[in-house]
């Protein structure tokens, strides 16, 4: 199959969540199947020491009781960055497997995009691992100010009403997720006082797991030093079509390395994505995260679409391919 659009006619995305993909032991009724194995076998053998204390990567995705995701991200961010990317790849693996050929494309969520591709063939575990250590050592070296993202019910147009309202230029719209879901990104000193202004007016407001404020531009050094790596990194033809949050299909070898550091300052758009992919003739949608994040925004931004979620609680292969195939008949 072509890595170009695909025609329009009914088709099914896999889709890869980013940092919200990791939950303690999500994998542990998959350790023994081959696939999963290879993947957490894999991370672990190219990922670095990370300190005395800090556990494989397999552990954390193997053992109900590892770290929670905020305490492992103060704990050991990069553990964090590498047990997400391997809980996404691992699953989606799966998922592929299971569903034979009944997947047409990869649809990659913020650092999601980093498993999208290589699910998709692009980049191999190997080189998924490199270029996060190598996006931590950036980060580390980086004289950023603490920050972080916050996810909110209000609308694009109240939220940036706010932001102008209270003077917090520096927090910035990071993603659209749904018609009334966006997330702030910015710096705590900033983000905190806006967080006070959405509860004031009876918006709910979540912080999440993040160790700085992606999808912004306090991060563009960060992300130039990023891309200038990743041009010397080799890329393969994709076995699927990989479409980005950030709205576009990414198929020649300078789009794909794009969309592998796209997640550091461009902003996301998923009701356009979604709407993109619709008129290609995409009615399925496949959640390979936990808790069923994207299924639940994509039934926000789509309704009327098919949508499964079939890791949204830790299960084996017999239980994933029973959820599967109620949406996506052999």
């Amino acid at each position: 199959m072509s890595a170009g659009v695909p025609p329009a006619r009914a088709r099914t995305v896999l889709m890869c969540p980013g940092q919200g993909a990791y939950l303690p032991g999500a994998l542990r009724h998959l350790r023994e199947v081959p696939a999963v194995a290879d993947v957490l076998a894999a991370v672990d053998a190219h990922a670095p020491d990370r300190g005395g204390t800090a556990l494989p990567v397999t552990r954390l995705l193997t053992e109900e009781d590892a770290p929670g995701p905020e305490e492992l991200v103060r704990a050991d961010p990069l553990g964090f960055d590498l047990a997400t990317y391997a809980a996404v790849v691992a699953a989606g693996t799966v998922l592929l497997d299971l569903a034979r050929t009944r997947v047409d494309a990869v649809l990659g969520h913020s650092v999601g995009d980093l498993a999208a591709l290589t699910v998709a063939g692009v980049l191999t575990v190997r080189q998924g691992v490199r270029l996060l250590r190598v996006r931590d050592r950036l980060l580390r070296g980086a004289a950023l100010p603490a920050a972080g993202m916050v996810a909110t019910d209000a609308g694009p147009d109240r939220a940036d009403h706010l932001i102008r309202a209270h003077g917090t230029a520096q927090v910035r719209i990071a993603a659209h997720n749904a018609p009334a879901q966006v997330v702030l990104s910015g710096p705590d000193s900033q983000l905190g006082c806006l967080e006070g202004a959405l509860r004031d007016e009876g918006h709910r407001v979540t912080r999440l797991t993040s160790r700085t404020a992606y999808h912004h531009p306090l991060l563009e050094e960060v992300h130039r030093h990023f891309r200038g790596l990743l041009r010397a990194q080799p890329v393969a033809r994709p076995a699927l079509p990989v479409h980005t949050t950030a709205g576009r299909w990414a198929s020649t070898p300078a789009q794909l390395r794009g969309t592998a550091a796209a997640h550091l300052t461009e902003p996301m758009a998923l009701p356009r994505t979604l709407r993109v992919l619709r008129a290609a003739g995409f009615t399925t949608y496949i959640d390979s995260g936990p808790r069923a994040l994207l299924s639940a925004l994509v039934k926000a931004g789509l309704p009327g679409c098919a949508t499964a979620a079939p890791l949204r609680t830790p299960v084996g292969a017999d239980r994933i391919r029973q959820r599967l195939a109620a949406v996506v008949p052999p």
